[in-house]
């Protein structure tokens, strides 16, 4: 088993596969390569291109770049737009996003930010480079996004909130991929409905077949909390942890 880490996406990105030494090296580019193009900081982003032009022309982008826009907008559809990836400030929505022939266009001027989904995305995408390149099984963690593949998965556990050393094993699942948002990683949450943000005190981990849709809905969980028809929409499985360090679990 090879294992690397790179300081990528925010946060640090770490590979274990047992594959070829090149197979992660492919893995870290396609990883790079999405945080070259879904930055919102980067001034020659993808993102960055539709913040400045997209309100007056469609702005062509990276095929991936649109591929995490697609999924953002089914996970906005279905959770009624609790999970946005348009900025409040604007007054702009996730319905103000056109997607058509690999461009993006924008009905009135917005912000947006992908970071609620590409990192999970990223994690994706890593893992389906390893298994295409003969790696059999492994992992990709990337700061609260975990995809496993392979046998020989590790016990997943959750910190508790306010107490790092102390954590939750969760039991065993068939899903492969984990997110989890908490205030102790900096989470804020943003209510697209009022326009509010609060910070998370508590953690909330979903566990399901992809960690782009874990990654998306662990903001939507966090604002709507574990709605059973949700959950059941996307397979997912949600996990929470309060203040007091209690432990609850939802399922569609």
């Amino acid at each position: 088993m090879i294992r690397r880490a790179k300081p990528l996406l925010g946060t640090i990105v770490a590979i274990a596969a047992d594959g070829a030494p090149v197979a992660l090296d492919e893995a870290f580019a396609a990883v790079e390569r999405i945080h070259a193009r879904m930055s919102a900081q980067r001034t020659d982003s993808d993102i960055s291109h539709i913040n400045c032009e997209a309100h007056r022309n469609p702005v062509p982008v990276d095929a991936w770049t649109f591929e995490v826009l697609q999924q953002a907008l089914r996970v906005s559809e279905a959770t009624a737009g609790a999970f946005d990836v348009v900025m409040p400030g604007t007054g702009a929505r996730y319905t103000d996003i056109l997607l058509e022939h690999g461009t993006v266009r924008l009905r009135r001027p917005a912000q947006l930010d992908v970071s609620g989904i590409a990192k999970g995305f990223a994690v994706d995408v890593a893992v389906d480079i390893l298994q295409q390149r003969g790696a059999s099984a492994g992992s990709v963690n990337a700061g609260g996004d975990l995809r496993f593949f392979g046998a020989g998965d590790s016990p997943v556990r959750i910190r508790m909130p306010g107490r790092p050393g102390q954590s939750f094993a969760l039991p065993p699942l068939r899903h492969r991929a984990y997110a989890t948002s908490s205030g102790e990683f900096g989470t804020t949450l943003y209510d697209p409905c009022t326009g509010s943000r609060a910070t998370l005190d508590w953690s909330v981990t979903i566990a399901a077949a992809t960690c782009r849709v874990a990654d998306a809905l662990t903001k939507a969980v966090g604002l709507l909390g574990p709605i059973p028809a949700l959950l059941k929409r996307f397979d997912a499985v949600a996990f929470a942890v309060d203040a007091d360090g209690r432990l609850h679990a939802a399922t569609g």
